[in-house]
């Protein structure tokens, strides 16, 4: 037989010739059920053998495992004593005889009993911090960011602050807006007179447009436009002209009818 035969006939015979479905769960819980390596590695193959041999000799699983067959009844007995393995009896109507076969129901139960558990658990752990979220956005930390804003809106409006209020603050924190620049626009606000939220988005929103981060960007925005009008009015300034003397009466009765 060719060298490329003997290899095609070796993927053939790994790849065809069945698979053995172990749980994941089992993997990665079996030591937390006291089931050693070894006798993981013992329950993987009675699954593999129990489709079509539901009953495999210790002799059979020795040689498999290439183990004493006393060491594996003596790992037989421990899973049974821990009831994550027995032994069931059933009617083969084709042998017209009862056989004996293992079973793993002792062990499903034990799993499914500890994933039930995991899930009650993590669903309490989301709804716990699900509850934290809702009161920190009900009720902020005075000492965080939003907090201070909230606090310092409050003593300069005189009221609370509706959530609605709260729920537009966090947007303009969520939108990368410092704790310095929402405070500017608001004394902005203040000082034009004008203390509703949509006039202090405005100006968020106009320096957001400009690519002001800092309050130090934005006072020197402010200086660069106040030069540039100052440098745009004296240029429109007119020259001045003599004044011309108007004979005292000579308009007066011009807007009368």
């Amino acid at each position: 037989m060719y060298r490329s035969n003997v290899y095609g006939s070796f993927v053939q015979a790994l790849f065809f010739s069945g698979t053995v479905g172990v749980p994941k769960y089992f993997l990665n819980h079996y030591s937390e059920l006291d089931i050693s390596h070894i006798e993981a590695l013992l329950i993987i193959q009675i699954m593999g053998e129990i489709e079509n041999n539901p009953y495999p000799t210790s002799q059979l699983l020795a040689q498999r495992m290439n183990l004493d067959v006393i060491r594996v009844e003596e790992m037989i007995s421990h899973l049974m004593a821990r009831n994550y393995l027995s032994l069931e009896k059933h009617w083969d109507p084709v042998e017209q005889k009862s056989i004996l076969s293992y079973s793993f129901v002792g062990l499903i139960d034990e799993l499914s009993e500890r994933w039930a558990i995991e899930q009650v658990k993590r669903y309490e752990a989301e709804q716990n911090l699900e509850k934290e979220r809702l009161e920190h956005q009900g009720n902020p930390s005075p000492s965080s960011p939003i907090g201070q804003i909230i606090k310092t809106f409050e003593q300069e409006l005189g009221r609370p602050l509706t959530s609605i209020e709260c729920e537009v603050i966090e947007t303009w924190i969520s939108s990368k807006f410092s704790e310095e620049l929402i405070l500017a626009a608001f004394k902005r606000g203040v000082m034009a007179g004008i203390r509703n939220f949509r006039y202090i988005d405005s100006i968020l929103r106009e320096w957001e447009k400009k690519g002001l981060r800092t309050l130090h960007e934005v006072e020197a925005d402010d200086a660069y436009f106040q030069s540039k009008h100052e440098k745009s009015r004296g240029k429109k300034t007119p020259q001045q002209q003599p004044t011309r003397k108007v004979p005292q009466g000579k308009y007066e009765d011009f807007y009368l009818s």
